[in-house]
């Protein structure tokens, strides 16, 4: 039999939150136990975007976004971490959202990072490469960019130190009694703590339920398609909201990574190699739209992914529950998670060490 291990914390999911709130766990002092069946990142982290932004259009996680795109850009809490390819990030609005967006726009000024607005004229004489109609404008963070979000996991898992011990098993279900969780039950045993975090997408919902907590989340579909281009120099991440449609350079200089907002929900919590014909030709036709050299660019790579939603599509959450206590969940960031990931992990931490005290 399987000798149980012990920790303060155990984390059910080794993406980019778990990993966050893991770090800030141990810079706090406390054990912590990491449960995942895959690798470090070996999920939706592994081949996320990594899109580095501080301008939140929906206003929901505004601050979230600033704090998480100054950690990022300050390599992290000791300065490990990966550094920002900061390309510049344009969001593409449509210019009668301008008011509506200005308050987080401002906000983001506010946090002392730098931003402006851009009108088609501007975009195209600063970014010839892009196609842009009139009626939209730019919110232009020029500091902003992307990471390899892989390699930033990495970085946390080192930063986390002695303090931080990676299981990788699977999770079956909570462990609970008077009223407070106990530790997770996982195929490799029993693991006892104090508090639990729930950061594993559609993975959480089934062992919330275990503890009697309803914790509905959906699948969303996603695919990425990388591209061979020749023509990226000066070219920033783009983020289209009128179409869905996103870019980015890829690392090596020749070739972008592109991909569009699917509607496509629940489908299989799976991630593989490869895109079909069909979702590249979508891709490249929406993606071409403002970057015109994609319509004729051969792809060279792909993946079919997965990201978790809530089921209402509302904005994901961290969430300390009175009942068990001790339980916290992060989940249901539908994309936007590596982007907010500094300021979620601190957030989750923060529920996780107030709840070891009580």
């Amino acid at each position: 039999m399987t000798a149980a291990l012990t920790a303060d914390v155990a984390i059910v999911g080794g993406g980019i939150i778990g990993l966050a709130s893991a770090e800030r766990l141990t810079a706090h002092g406390a054990r912590v136990i990491v449960i995942d069946d895959t690798a470090a990142a070996g999920g939706a982290t592994g081949v996320s975007g990594g899109l580095v932004r501080a301008f939140d259009p929906s206003g929901t996680h505004t601050a979230w976004a600033a704090e998480s795109s100054i950690r990022y850009r300050s390599r992290g809490w000791h300065g490990s971490w990966p550094a920002v390819r900061r390309h510049g990030s344009l969001t593409l609005i449509d210019r009668r959202e301008l008011a509506a967006l200005t308050p987080h726009i401002e906000a983001v000024r506010d946090a002392g990072l730098e931003i402006d607005v851009l009108d088609a004229g501007d975009i195209e004489r600063r970014h010839p490469q892009l196609t842009v109609p009139d009626h939209l404008l730019a919110v232009a963070e020029p500091q902003a960019g992307w990471l390899p979000a892989a390699d930033v996991a990495l970085a946390l898992r080192r930063d986390a130190g002695a303090g931080l011990h990676l299981h990788h098993t699977r999770a079956l279900g909570l462990k609970h009694s008077s009223s407070r969780v106990r530790g997770v039950h996982t195929s490799g045993g029993d693991v006892h703590a104090d508090a639990v975090l729930l950061a594993a997408g559609t993975g959480s919902t089934d062992l919330a339920a275990s503890v009697g907590v309803r914790l509905p989340l959906r699948t969303r579909a996603v695919s990425y398609c990388l591209f061979h281009s020749d023509d990226i120099a000066g070219l920033p991440t783009t983020v289209d909201r009128t179409t869905g449609a996103w870019l980015r350079r890829w690392e090596n200089g020749h070739a972008v990574l592109a991909g569009v907002a699917s509607a496509r929900a629940d489908v299989p919590a799976r991630i593989r190699d490869g895109v079909g014909r069909a979702e590249e030709d979508r891709i490249r036709t929406v993606v071409a739209e403002r970057f015109p050299h994609l319509a004729h660019a051969p792809a060279v790579g792909g993946v079919t992914a997965y990201d978790a939603m809530t089921a209402t599509g509302g904005p994901g959450t961290v969430t300390s529950w009175p009942d068990p206590h001790g339980l916290v969940t992060a989940v249901g960031w539908n994309g936007g998670g590596f982007k907010l990931a500094p300021a979620i992990g601190r957030q989750a931490a923060d529920h996780l060490m107030e709840a070891l005290k009580r």
